[in-house]
């Protein structure tokens, strides 16, 4: 079942993977890889020329690393981001650990990914863009300090 519209991806990356390092000074690098094993597993329909990606979030915790980035969303908007409407589009998942595996996320996995998404644009405010940043391994929680919309800020589990 390859896709080839436009498709967010949720990479998990254990500490135990050799790419656990790479999360925090170059999580793009990760990116390639990714797709790499997406098209492996026939997760993505390779295509002749490159496809456009773009890396929305990186939240890093202690045991793991979680990063999200779009292939081919060509209607990707910033100002938009945070509205749930916008955040309506299946999952699929990456995982490296020891083992690397590659399958669609469940719908509420999916749901939680797009609405966590929305809401870092969201706390962010205006004027920021992707790729968001939060780093659980400071011994802080992150501070928002001019959010779009407070209300979105209260967390909802589905």
């Amino acid at each position: 079942m390859a896709h080839s519209g436009p498709l967010p991806v949720l990479v998990i990356v254990s500490q135990r993977s050799s790419l656990y390092a790479k999360t925090k000074t170059a999580p793009e690098e990760i990116v390639p890889l990714a797709m790499r094993l997406l098209k492996k597993r026939n997760m993505w329909k390779a295509t002749d020329h490159s496809t456009p990606t773009k890396l929305l979030a990186v939240q890093k915790l202690r045991s793991r690393a979680f990063l999200v980035f779009d292939i081919a969303n060509e209607a990707y908007d910033a100002k938009l981001g945070r509205l749930p409407k916008h955040n309506q589009l299946p999952v699929v998942l990456a995982h490296f650990s020891k083992k690397k595996a590659a399958y669609p996320a469940n719908s509420w996995v999916s749901q939680q990914v797009n609405h966590d998404v929305a809401m870092l644009h969201n706390a962010n405010g205006f004027g920021y863009v992707p790729p968001f940043k939060e780093d659980h391994t400071l011994g802080t929680p992150p501070a928002y300090h001019s959010p779009r919309d407070i209300s979105m800020l209260r967390v909802t589990y589905i």
